[in-house]
């Protein structure tokens, strides 16, 4: 008698554990490894011995992360410290952002200093990222710095080169001013320097005499001829009378200067007083001092900005002609008015 063949194992459907297994994964997969977070970026600030539960806590109410419990066990296992500083974060994993805050790579700040700007303007754009921008006003006029970066001048103006900075949150008005600062080395050629030296212009005096140029000039052409101006007018012992100076004597930004003004005294006044003020009035741009170190070989002595909306200036040899030119400038701007 032939035995009966045995009936064909089906293959087992696929079990409550495996299908709890794959959803378990899902999970996982989801709260570790794809992005939480919204389009903008969120910064978030964490003091040294900030506890991890409560990093976590603040991390999952901002909606940086999906688990603080993960972030915890996560941080727990690898045994690495979380780093305090202040964070920036924009559709990141929790992974990532685990990583960020153990290696310290805190969120840096980019600030735009711009030809041109003066200490205020510097102070403003710090203080629009929220950077120490009252101590690093302090800081600019502290003697014992000042005497440490090899700044010559009564303040740290004209000596913070323009350019863009990564600035993190925790740096003092001290480690700013000495970044900026540690820029216009880097970036001066020891060459601009030398040339100055040769002409009789020290780096104190080479820089302001550039941040007059940097507020004077509109069209980059006129830089060397402005500078050349300025140093017959300096050579001939005549007064600058650069209205530029007086409005940073006065605190001002405005380009409207009164008889009133004019008249006050203080150390920029270059109306009143000869020579060159007592130090620069913004941070020129390295054209602004390759300007001043070699100007252009010019006979002129004054110059008046033409109202043509270009920016540009008429140039004059002697007091006659400049007083036309100004004449002119004036009737040509009531003229445009009256249009």
């Amino acid at each position: 008698m032939r035995p009966h063949p045995l009936p064909r194992r089906r293959r087992p459907e696929p079990t409550a554990a495996l299908a709890i297994g794959a959803l378990a994964l899902l999970y996982a997969v989801w709260v570790l490894l794809i992005p939480a977070g919204g389009s903008s970026v969120t910064l978030v600030e964490f003091a040294p011995g900030t506890p991890a539960a409560s990093i976590a806590a603040d991390l999952e109410a901002r909606g940086i992360i999906r688990s603080a419990f993960w972030f915890r066990a996560l941080a727990r296992l690898s045994g690495r410290p979380l780093q305090a500083g202040e964070y920036g974060f924009r559709r990141a994993s929790l992974i990532r952002v685990l990583h960020s805050l153990q290696t310290g790579r805190i969120w840096l700040h980019r600030v735009l200093v711009r030809e041109g700007d003066a200490l205020p303007q510097i102070a403003d754009a710090l203080a629009r990222e929220g950077l120490a921008a009252a101590a690093m006003r302090k800081a600019s006029v502290r003697r014992s710095l000042l005497r440490k970066l090899g700044i010559p001048g009564p303040s740290a103006e004209g000596f913070l080169f323009p350019d863009t900075y990564l600035i993190p949150k925790s740096f003092t008005g001290e480690q700013i001013v000495a970044m900026m600062a540690r820029r216009f080395a880097d970036r001066v050629p020891p060459g601009l320097l030398a040339r100055a030296k040769a002409r009789g212009f020290d780096p104190l005096r080479l820089v302001t005499l550039a941040s007059i140029v940097e507020k004077e000039a509109r069209d980059p052409a006129e830089r060397p001829v402005i500078a050349g101006v300025f140093r017959n007018r300096l050579k001939r012992g005549m007064a600058l009378q650069a209205d530029p100076t007086v409005l940073y004597g006065l605190n001002r930004w405005d380009a409207r200067l009164t008889l009133k003004d004019l008249q006050a005294d203080h150390p920029y006044n270059t109306y009143l007083r000869h020579g060159l003020p007592l130090g620069p009035i913004c941070s020129p741009g390295l054209a602004c001092l390759e300007a001043a170190a070699s100007p252009a070989e010019v006979p002129y002595l004054y110059f008046v900005t033409r109202k043509d909306g270009t920016g540009r200036h008429q140039f004059s040899k002697t007091l006659a002609e400049h007083n036309r030119a100004v004449k002119a400038s004036r009737d040509r701007s009531r003229s445009a008015a009256a249009q």
